[in-house]
C-alpha cells in the first residue's frame, strides 16, 4: 500500500475515534464539564494530534454534532424506501414522521442529551452563522422531507392546509422535540425511577395527529 493512502487510512481512524469517543464523553457527562485532553487520552491520541483535526473545542463539537444527525438521517432515509412513503397519504406520512421522535426517545436518549446541550454550548461561544451551517443543514432534513408531506396534502386533502407550512413543522416538531427531551433528560416527573415514557410521548403524538389529521 502506498504511503499516501496509508496516511488517509490512519487519518480517517483517527478522526472516526474522534467524533465517536467525543460524542459517547460529551453525551455523557456534558459538554462544558470534557476536557480536549479527556478526548484526546480516551483515543489513545496525544492532545497535539487532536487539535491539528480540530482547532477548537467548538469545531469538534458541531463535527460530532453533524456526524450524529447525518448518520440518523441516512436512518430515516432508508426507513421512508423500506416503508414505500410515496405511496402513503399525508396523513400518513406524518404519523411516520412523527414516531422518529419515539425512536429518538426510546434508543437515542444520549443523542437527545447531547443536543441539548449542544444548543446551550454553541449560544454560550458565540458560534458563528457559517461555523453552524453544516449542522443546520444536517437538522433541515426533516423539513424538506415535512415540505413534500404538506405539498402531498394540499392534493390528497387528509390534512389540515389552513394553517401554514411552517407553523405547522414547528409548532409539531417543537412540541415533540420538547417532550422527548425532557423525559430523556429525567425532567419531567414520572412518579417512577428510570420509568419508560413511551405511553405518555404516544398520548401526545396522537394528539397532534387529531389537531392536525382530517378526518
Amino acid at each position: 500500500m502506498r504511503n499516501a493512502e496509508k496516511d488517509e487510512l490512519e487519518m480517517t481512524a483517527r478522526r472516526e475515534a474522534m467524533l465517536t469517543q467525543g460524542f459517547r464523553l460529551f453525551a455523557d457527562r456534558g459538554i462544558e464539564a470534557v476536557s480536549m485532553q479527556e478526548v484526546a487520552k480516551a483515543c489513545g491520541l496525544g492532545i497535539a494530534t487532536l487539535y491539528r483535526y480540530y482547532n477548537t473545542k467548538l469545531a469538534l463539537v458541531i463535527a460530532i454534532a453533524v456526524r450524529q444527525w447525518n448518520d440518523y438521517k441516512e436512518y430515516i432515509s432508508l426507513q421512508r424506501k423500506e416503508k414505500h412513503v410515496s405511496e402513503m397519504t399525508a396523513a400518513q406520512e406524518l404519523d411516520f414522521y412523527l414516531g422518529f421522535y419515539i425512536d429518538l426517545y426510546r434508543e437515542h436518549k444520549d443523542l437527545l442529551c447531547f443536543n441539548q446541550n449542544f444548543n446551550n454550548y454553541v449560544q454560550h461561544e458565540g458560534a458563528t452563522p457559517e461555523q453552524l451551517r453544516p449542522y443546520v443543514e444536517s437538522i433541515n432534513v426533516l423539513a424538506r422531507f415535512f415540505d413534500e408531506l404538506y405539498e402531498k396534502g394540499r392534493k390528497d386533502g387528509t390534512i389540515r392546509t389552513d394553517l401554514s407550512k411552517e407553523r405547522m413543522f414547528a409548532s409539531t416538531s417543537h412540541i415533540m422535540l420538547a417532550v422527548i427531551v425532557r423525559y430523556a433528560q429525567g425532567l419531567l416527573f414520572s412518579g417512577e425511577d428510570e420509568a419508560d415514557m413511551t405511553q405518555e410521548i404516544l398520548l401526545v403524538k396522537r394528539m397532534i395527529l387529531k389537531e392536525i389529521v382530517v378526518s
